[in-house]
């Protein structure tokens, strides 16, 4: 906005400026142009008068005035750069030197008591210039010649350009302060709208105390904005606190008398001999175990939406390298393998790599540095949704089968698969997996993927759930980690990549 501000105003000085200098100009040169014309004929009359004196005049004073027509002529020629032609009564060359042209019009008409004003482009002097042609009449009246004087175009010519240079000159300096006063301007106007981002700005990285003071916003419709973005502020910051309050004083009474009913249940569970009972318990125990489940996912879930921490720069290859660590207990209880899928920088024995040496060799490798793989993300929010992914991997996973995680580097994003060779979604379960408490699994949630795609999507990445069947050109028909009944579900988590330091 301040570079349209101070643009605006340069266009409008520029329009005042050519506005106001194209006629001046215009008018400065025709006065130029007019002011060579008078002064050529008045010096072709002075020379007028002395040509017809001595044409008039007795031998001994007619000498006298050749000679000072002579002088004048030549003075003229010297100080002017031009060329004075005299012709007689009869159109033959005064004073001995040969007239170009003594039969043209001008002469002509100048022989007849006429005045001829011309500029030619190409004149006797062999360029453009002013040719004035006037009569020699005496004092009664009689034509005794005629004179043509010739001056350049040169001088003239220099001087329009000085002029027009120093008035371009003169534009630019002016154009130059008004961009300096316009930059000074938009930047006094801009202060209360730069003020009024820079709080909105920290609003959207989860800072909710960031006010602005209506005092320094500028004008009073400014300073309303500003009242109105901090009431704003204040009542969401309020929101957020009171959702932290509810999330926390939740996890404490919610899970608390879970807790203590679960082992309530055990305990019943050992002293009752009747099998009939103990199953009933069992059942109880079920349902308690879902109950809490679903608590914990609608706590993370509240966290997620609650958050009011600022993104950071995050690698994603350590991120993963550590999630993969934390659940290589659970996959080998399991009987599933974490198997790294093998990236473009990886060999065709990357295959069956764990993925912590996968990890390790990419780290390793100056194709794919870690530095590669830096996104901007919440803290905490790729881990969370990392821990979701892998648990229902595992959960889908068959005994004996595999689990295919990898992260690859693409030119906006790090991109995160896990890929398990399960039974997969169809399409229509795919595009319900993110709805909350929609789950295939008996006695689950159905709040995992809505989590993660919560978490992800609050920092600007995206989640989608493709189908794994052999699709992304790595895995096949001949693949060893996959079973020939396998379906498998992949899914894709895309985040924005750091921006370069």
């Amino acid at each position: 906005m301040r570079r349209r501000l101070v643009l605006s105003y340069l266009v409008i000085v520029t329009l005042a400026v050519v506005a106001f200098s194209v006629p001046v100009g215009i008018s400065l040169v025709a006065s130029l142009r007019d002011e060579q014309r008078d002064v050529g004929l008045r010096e072709a009359r002075t020379v007028a008068v002395l040509l017809a004196t001595a044409a008039e005049a007795d031998a001994a004073t007619a000498r006298g005035a050749r000679l000072a027509l002579e002088d004048l002529r030549g003075a003229l020629e010297e100080q002017t750069g031009g060329r004075v032609e005299l012709l007689d009564a009869d159109a033959r060359p005064a004073l001995g030197r040969p007239v170009a042209g003594s039969g043209d019009a001008d002469f002509a008409a100048a022989l007849d008591g006429d005045d001829r004003v011309r500029r030619l482009d190409v004149s006797v002097l062999g360029e453009p210039g002013l040719q004035v042609t006037v009569p020699a009449a005496s004092p009664a009246g009689r034509i005794d010649g005629a004179v043509r004087l010739t001056f350049p175009d040169a001088p003239l010519q220099q001087r329009i350009a000085g002029i027009v240079g120093v008035v371009v000159a003169i534009g630019t300096v002016v154009l130059l302060v008004s961009g300096l006063v316009g930059s000074l301007l938009a930047r006094s106007l801009t202060r209360p709208l730069r003020l009024l981002d820079g709080m909105a700005a920290r609003m959207s990285e989860g800072d909710y105390g960031a006010r602005v003071d209506p005092a320094a916003a500028g004008p009073a419709e400014t300073r309303r904005l500003a009242e109105t973005l901090n009431d704003g502020a204040r009542r969401t910051g309020m929101l957020i606190d009171a959702q932290r309050a509810f999330t926390a004083d939740a996890s404490h009474q919610l899970r608390t008398p879970l807790t203590a009913l679960r082992l309530s249940l055990d305990n019943l569970h050992a002293r009752l001999p009747d099998p009939d009972d103990r199953a009933a318990v069992d059942r109880v125990l079920q349902e308690a175990g879902r109950m809490t489940r679903l608590v914990n996912d609608l706590l993370v879930l509240a966290r997620a939406q609650g958050t009011s921490r600022r993104p950071a720069p995050l690698d994603v290859r350590a991120v993963v390298e550590g999630r993969v660590a934390a659940w290589a207990a659970a996959a080998e209880e399991s009987d599933v393998a974490l198997v790294a899928m093998p990236s473009e920088a990886d060999g065709p024995d990357a295959r069956r790599r764990p993925l912590a040496s996968a990890v390790a060799a990419a780290a390793a490798s100056p194709s794919a540095a870690s530095a590669s793989a830096v996104v901007t993300a919440t803290p905490g929010h790729l881990e969370q949704a990392l821990d979701n992914v892998l648990e229902n991997a595992l959960h889908a996973a068959s005994p004996g089968g595999s689990v295919r995680v990898a992260v690859r580097v693409a030119a906006a994003s790090v991109v995160v698969t896990v890929e398990d060779d399960g039974p997969g979604l169809t399409a229509e379960q795919r595009e319900r997996a993110f709805d909350r408490f929609w789950s295939r699994t008996p006695g689950g949630s159905g709040l995992g993927l809505a989590i993660v795609r919560h978490l992800v999507e609050h920092d600007g990445g995206e989640v989608a759930l493709e189908d794994a069947a052999g699709d992304d050109g790595r895995d096949g028909p001949d693949d060893p980690d996959r079973r020939a009944d396998a379906h498998g579900l992949r899914v894709r988590l895309a985040l924005r990549r750091a921006a370069p330091a």
